[in-house]
């Protein structure tokens, strides 16, 4: 039992670092920060100057590298990228935009937090304190730094979010998901007070939000939820998670689209509280809103593998494994159709593999990792970090099952990909480094397996320290 809940433990901490990779990614491109980049993206039109045209043709490729490219693509036209941006005056606004753009890739690294640097300082002399450009700039420097950094990423939350409360004019959407962003960090410092405050502001902002994008106000209403539920506020919590979903537009996918977003949200909430009979009902009844919407494949995958939790839970496994196989195809279905950032959620297999690990059918969940690297190489490229996090779970089942022949290769590889990523530094490198060690040992290297386990010692000392 022990060793099953150390590679969950391990699952779980991969993931989780993923998901914070994936949402600072999305925050780059997308959401704090990143909203200049994000209309680039988009195909805003390229500026007329002739200076311009090579900056403006890689932005063009750049676009064209999340939905077609690999990450190797993505990063080389970041360099390149960087090079032009370095070429114009920094009072160009298309410096900034370039740098911001660059900094997407292998977000996260000490080069890209360097990128945003860069980015707040020429916005911060050519826009001043105040402009609401510059509250993006700070928000999503703010979340690359809480990585290394959290008294550095309040300060920046903060100032973000003083700037979007003064603004007299910035769309509703910018500001909420800077707010948004704000809370989740005040949350994860158990600051629910601010947190409180900050998601009632931006659900104030909310009402400003267009049609399509009211599915925001559904998470916002969650987020708060879940706050008021850490404060002790469980009645005001109920309140929230009973109430309708807020009104959409007269089509007939964003209202399935609104009503699967509630139902899925309220499932949630119920079953973090332990009511299991009402959080299957939403469940099921999100799900099949979902079917009905196009391009709701994650989403509707999500919604299949909680519901497939449930049914593990109380022991209907033949239904549960029905559900996660089913969730698995869902994604697999979903992968031509979406930008490679999602790509890494969609093909890391956890929801089956912890089924299929509670019932000691290791053989099948060797075949679930290699399907998930076959994916994974497929949509982005061969020296993706999330390769080298698949190879090295991948490597522990060798491990378990006494095939650390097997194993040793596949850490290699983890290692190479990671330090390539991360650096050889890096804290991320030291799991692998402790699974390569077991594995060596099995297969008799004894000296190699010393060697590594001191170095190992050397990077878990050095993050122990005082900084």
């Amino acid at each position: 039992m022990k060793k099953r809940n150390s590679r969950r433990s391990l699952a779980v901490i991969v993931f989780s670092r993923t998901l914070l990779f994936l949402f600072i990614l999305a925050a780059a491109l997308l959401g704090p920060g990143g909203l200049r980049a994000y209309a680039l993206l988009q195909g805003e039109p390229p500026a007329a100057s002739q200076e311009l045209s090579t900056f403006d043709n890689l932005i063009r490729q750049f676009q064209e590298s999340w939905q077609k490219g690999t990450s190797e693509d993505r990063k080389k036209l970041a360099e390149t990228l960087i090079v032009e941006a370095d070429k114009l005056p920094d009072s160009n606004p298309q410096k900034a935009r370039g740098l911001l753009l660059a900094s997407s890739v292998d977000v996260g690294s000490a080069r890209s937090i360097a990128l945003v640097r860069r980015v707040v300082a020429l916005d911060e002399k050519n826009l001043g304190a105040n402009d609401p450009h510059l509250a993006e700039d700070y928000g999503s420097l703010a979340v690359l730094a809480s990585l290394t950094d959290v008294i550095e990423a309040e300060k920046l939350h903060g100032r973000a979010v003083a700037i979007v409360e003064a603004a007299k004019e910035m769309e509703p959407f910018y500001r909420v998901t800077i707010l948004s962003s704000a809370a989740i960090f005040y949350r994860q410092q158990k600051e629910y007070k601010e947190a409180e405050r900050v998601l009632r502001r931006a659900l104030e902002f909310a009402d400003g939000l267009t049609p399509a994008q009211k599915s925001l106000q559904l998470q916002l209403r969650a987020s708060l939820a879940d706050v008021l539920d850490e404060e002790g506020k469980k009645d005001e919590a109920e309140h929230l998670i009973a109430e309708p979903a807020p009104p959409s537009n007269n089509t007939q996918t964003n209202s399935d689209t609104m009503g699967a977003e509630n139902d899925a949200l309220r499932a949630r909430q119920y079953k973090e509280r332990g009511e299991l009979k009402e959080a299957e009902l939403f469940y099921r009844q999100a799900i099949s809103a979902y079917e009905k919407v196009p391009a709701s494949g994650f989403a509707l995958s999500q919604s299949l593998n909680e519901l497939a939790d449930i049914c593990h839970s109380e022991k209907r496994d033949v239904e549960a494994e029905e559900l996660y196989r089913r969730a698995l195809n869902v994604q697999e279905k979903s992968l031509p159709f979406i930008l490679a950032m999602n790509a890494r959620v969609l093909s890391y297999p956890f929801a089956i593999q912890n089924f299929l690990r509670d019932q000691g059918r290791l053989n099948e969940m060797e075949l679930v990792y290699q399907h998930a690297l076959a994916i994974q190489e497929q949509y982005l490229g061969p020296n993706d970090y999330s390769l080298g996090e698949t190879f090295l779970m991948l490597a522990g089942i060798y491990r378990e099952e006494g095939k650390s022949g097997t194993a040793v290769p596949l850490c290699q590889r983890a290692m190479e990909i990671s330090e390539r990523y991360f650096g050889k530094g890096d804290p991320h490198v030291i799991a692998i480094l402790n699974e390569y060690v077991r594995n060596l040992e099995a297969v008799g290297r004894t000296q190699e397996a010393s060697a590594m386990r001191a170095r190992a010692n050397r990077m878990g000392n050095r993050e122990a320290s005082p900084k």
